[in-house]
């Protein structure tokens, strides 16, 4: 029972001192607030009668950058403080009051708004209390989520780096009436070499995913043409982190356009060089429609992973024009071309050596070798005298017209052949002319094969020669645009 009778004194005397307290401090309140107009600024002696505020931002998030409509939404807490001499006491007779806080439409702001907002949003999103010390020092830190314009930079994607810009100034007064400064402390931090800097919310910030703050400056403006204008500068240098374009971007793409190479190593006879050509330029068309999904539309400069593509679908383009020709040589004949001496001389005593390229042997050249091959006649003539030994008479006459008629045909052998050597009788013409007729064929269809052949060798050269110099320019191309992204320095 002691006991409990002790509790409720206790009970009762917190409570008395609360009611004290609250008294106070409504007291307080009503006298502060009485006869005050808060569509009037407060003076500051010591600055011309101007009112100096100090502004200081605390970045929470970066939320998003936007490239496709040139945006950053961020979440920070903005502070502002001033001093206004109408909010001052004597903490003694308000039973030690120090601090009171008052809502912001109660009493004068001085209606800062972001002029870059990109939503129309241009205040902050919760008017949260201002805190008022009985010096008359006003503090006020609400919370905000901006929609700003970002000037995005595109030559450099996705290797680039952005500097995005909040800019404030007030929407009443200008720089006659009052004055920025920056709030030093927790809003506003100066690094060694003498900057101010955006202050990062320790305690809840959380990293982007897509990009790494670099630098975050903060700058008071003034134009020296209008003396009346002035605003505080927040700047964000931001750099992307390019692994996520990396891996599902640049990595597929030069893995499918080196698919390119190979189209001048599938031989001719395949059919097959033109459905992996125009198949490598679809999958490079299609990277390319990604790719303007992502970066705004502007004309200022060419993204480099764009630039890439254009590049290597030109190579393809000319890869594709190559396989025509290629096609073209492959399937000629001495029907339809005559092969010039310069090709000869370029192509089979020049070229090959160097390139390592051997003619294809019968075995390798597949259902061609199955044709009858051109002899030469120092081999027909050779058999002819082994098959006088057991041959008849009439059968040795046939042989020796054949005979005659090679060396007569042969243009390693150009001599006159006397018209009595190759007479038959007439009984026999018949057959003869058969023979010759034959024999004419088949030497029409070895020739044929002969002169297909060596345009099929022509064009397997031409195809290692292309395959060199197209790997050269692909490999040095994609050195080239991929080493510009070193060059993406920022301030």
């Amino acid at each position: 029972l002691h006991t409990g009778f002790i509790l409720l004194v206790l009970a009762a005397s917190a409570a008395s001192v609360l009611s004290e307290f609250q008294s106070s401090e409504s007291r307080l309140m009503k006298r502060l607030l009485n006869g005050y107009n808060n569509q009037f600024r407060p003076y500051n002696v010591e600055y011309e009668n101007k009112t100096l505020v100090s502004m200081g931002m605390t970045l929470s998030q970066i939320i998003s950058v936007k490239e496709k409509s040139q945006e950053l939404t961020t979440s920070v807490y903005m502070t502002f403080d001033w001093v206004d001499n109408r909010f001052s006491w004597d903490p003694e007779e308000y039973e030690g009051i120090t601090i009171i806080r008052i809502p912001p439409y109660a009493i004068w702001s001085p209606r800062i708004v972001l002029q870059n907002s990109i939503d129309g949003n241009f205040d902050v999103s919760v008017p949260v209390m201002a805190l008022i010390k009985y010096t008359g020092e006003v503090q006020w830190i609400p919370p905000g989520l901006y929609k700003s314009t970002c000037t995005i930079v595109v030559a450099l994607f996705p290797f680039d780096w952005q500097n995005c810009t909040m800019v404030f100034r007030s929407a009443t007064y200008d720089r006659s009436e009052m004055e920025f400064g920056l709030s030093y402390g927790d809003s506003i931090y100066v690094d060694p070499e003498g900057n101010y800097n955006i202050v990062l919310f320790d305690g809840s910030f959380k990293e982007n995913g897509e990009w790494k703050i670099v630098q975050r400056p903060v700058r008071i403006n003034s134009d020296s043409s209008d003396p009346t204008y002035q605003d505080v500068t927040f700047y964000l240098i931001i750099r992307r982190k390019p692994q996520f374009y990396v891996i599902n971007l640049i990595i597929p793409c030069i893995l499918m356009s080196s698919l390119s190479c190979f189209v001048f190593y599938l031989p001719s006879v395949s059919c097959e060089k033109m459905t992996l050509s125009i198949s490598v330029l679809l999958g490079e068309t299609v990277f390319l429609f990604l790719i303007a999904q992502r970066v705004p539309e502007t004309s200022l400069a060419v993204p480099l992973i764009a630039g890439y593509l254009l590049f290597v679908m030109i190579l393809v383009i000319i890869s594709v024009i190559s396989s025509v020709v290629v096609c073209n040589v492959h399937y000629r004949s001495n029907t339809t071309h005559s092969m010039p001496d310069w090709v000869v001389w370029f192509f089979m005593e020049k070229l090959a050596p160097i390139l390592r390229v051997e003619r294809p042997s019968e075995e390798e050249s597949g259902a061609c070798s199955a044709r009858p091959r051109r002899c030469s006649s120092v081999s027909a003539r050779k058999a002819m005298r082994q098959r006088k030994e057991w041959k008849s008479p009439s059968e040795i006459m046939f042989d020796h017209q054949y005979e005659l008629q090679l060396n007569v045909a042969s243009p390693e052998n150009e001599c006159f052949v006397p018209p009595s050597f190759t007479k038959v009788p007439p009984s026999f013409e018949p057959a003869a002319e058969s023979i010759n007729y034959i024999a004419n064929q088949l030497k029409e269809e070895n020739d044929s094969a002969q002169s297909k052949d060596d345009w099929g060798y022509v064009a397997l050269i031409l195809d290692r020669i292309l395959l060199w110099i197209y790997f050269a320019a692909f490999s040095l191309g994609t050195l080239f645009f991929f080493l510009q992204s070193t060059f993406a320095y920022y301030p």
